[in-house]
């Protein structure tokens, strides 16, 4: 029978993925337990990995940060559980009789210790520290988490309505009103109608600005990101970033190193592409520039030869849009803040 127990690193990795986004709840929780009571991961580690892939992950980028997250859960428990060990060593060789009894003397011997009177104990008090409760630590963990204006999981949700659905996939569903009419038109079945599968051909691209300004906003920006490409049905997802201004080129990589022209970057959609620009307009240090607000109108202009499915996602409140660059932006496309109800609007304007 396998010594591995799964129980002590069950708890850790549960707090530690709903800290890093995972959608875990306490139904997801008691699924795990009762799969576990039942034999299931309880063989080693990998059998653990597994089941947890199995039931708390729902893409191959989670299963991808699991892996991540187990590796050290794993290193951080075989200290303790060494440790553990060698303060409680088995009972049972406690209990074993030695295997070379020595016989009982049939003579009493006095040790010289005997004659000495026994001192009596005196009694005082020891410290003694506390165990670490690993709900304290659970806790803490809980009370660092930081304030999101959307979550990652809101953004998966919002990205199954940008669809564009074309029926050209494979003749196998049935189209029972088709099947109807041709049983009343020929007076008897003869073989059902089928219609072709819908494909979801939406093609988005994804304008984000970088650093500067929008550098306290990265999380929320890969997020929407990573979310778009890995997490929902879009055909196609591509992803340019700029700095204040999408000129004449733009970035292939967050880190601004692999340039690629904006013209050709437009040229490889249609009129049905969807565009979203993600920037916060000079809202975040309150600035007007008549440069950046020509430059901007010049490349929107660009943007709108191509496709008119645009729209701008702001990471800043719209009450600080007021004498900003981004006030004059909002007058040339539709611009909504980076919440739920403003991503959920920018996208039913690009769809």
């Amino acid at each position: 029978m396998s010594d591995f127990n799964p129980y002590p690193l069950l708890d850790p990795l549960f707090y530690r993925l709903r800290r890093d986004g995972f959608a875990l709840g306490v139904s997801e929780y008691l699924v795990t337990l009762k799969a576990i009571d039942g034999g299931w991961g309880t063989e080693d580690a990998n059998a653990l990995k597994k089941l947890l892939k199995s039931l708390w992950c729902h893409s191959l980028a989670q299963q991808d940060q699991l892996e991540v997250i187990f590796r050290s859960i794993s290193a951080e428990a075989a200290p303790k559980e060494e440790e553990l060990r060698e303060n409680n060593p088995d009972s049972s060789s406690e209990s074993t009789p030695s295997s070379n009894p020595s016989p009982p003397s049939s003579e009493k011997q006095v040790s010289p210790v005997d004659s000495f009177p026994t001192p009596t104990p005196e009694f005082s008090l020891l410290p003694v520290k506390s165990p670490i409760s690993l709900l304290e630590q659970q806790t803490e963990d809980r009370d660092f988490q930081t304030y999101a204006p959307i979550s990652r999981r809101y953004m998966v949700y919002s990205w199954r309505y940008l669809r564009r659905m074309v029926g050209d996939g494979r003749e196998d569903v049935l189209d029972v009103a088709a099947t109807i009419a041709q049983v009343c038109k020929q007076g008897f079945f003869l073989e059902p109608k089928y219609g072709r599968r819908e494909r979801n051909h939406a093609d988005l691209l994804l304008l984000i600005d970088q650093e500067g300004s929008m550098t306290p906003f990265h999380h929320f920006t890969r997020d929407l990101v990573q979310t778009a490409q890995y997490e929902s049905n879009i055909q196609q997802v591509r992803v340019g970033y700029f700095h204040n201004v999408p000129a004449e080129y733009i970035y292939r990589d967050p880190y601004l190193t692999e340039k690629v022209l904006l013209k050709s970057t437009l040229a490889a959609g249609d009129g049905n592409t969807s565009i979203l620009i993600v920037s916060d307009g000079g809202a975040a240090r309150g600035d007007r520039r008549s440069q950046r607000f020509s430059a901007t109108a010049e490349v929107l202009w660009q943007i709108k030869q191509h496709t008119k499915l645009i729209a701008w996602l702001n990471p800043i409140p719209p009450e600080r849009w007021r004498g900003t660059t981004a006030q004059f932006i909002a007058n040339l496309l539709p611009m909504y803040p980076l919440d739920p109800h403003g991503l959920n609007q920018a996208i039913a304007e690009i769809r």
